[in-house]
């Protein structure tokens, strides 16, 4: 998950919609929310993880700050149980997130179809 603070006048997050690439306009005093890979899996696709990319503006500064925290490698990544029906059962098999990394990284960035591709190894 991602939480960002826009700056109003220098905006540079990007999403793809429809193959497209669309600007988000930032809202005054509002965070915008990226929700990552992993909480689509965790809530077994209830929330969708979106592809992104943030540009430059070659004639405005903008700072930017990541950080970013792992779980253990050994921990399960897997829908949580609650979310899983007769009518919606599981989309994705459980993998410890070691097992997801090497996924990720063997498999290479590949937007969206990198976690549709999980579904697959049901």
């Amino acid at each position: 998950m991602t939480l960002l603070l826009p700056d109003e006048n220098v905006p540079g997050l990007q999403v793809r919609h429809d193959n497209k690439w669309i600007t988000v306009k930032p809202v005054p005093n509002a965070f915008i929310i990226n929700i990552g890979d992993q909480i689509q899996v965790l809530t077994n696709a209830n929330y969708k993880s979106v592809e992104h990319r943030v540009m430059v503006n070659s004639s405005k500064e903008r700072v930017s700050l990541a950080l970013f925290y792992n779980p253990r490698g050994d921990v399960l990544i897997k829908p949580v149980e609650e979310l899983v029906t007769e009518e919606k059962p599981a989309l994705y098999s459980p993998m410890t997130f070691d097992e997801y990394r090497v996924y990720i990284r063997t498999k290479g960035l590949s937007g969206k179809s990198q976690v549709e591709s999980l579904k697959s190894l049901k």
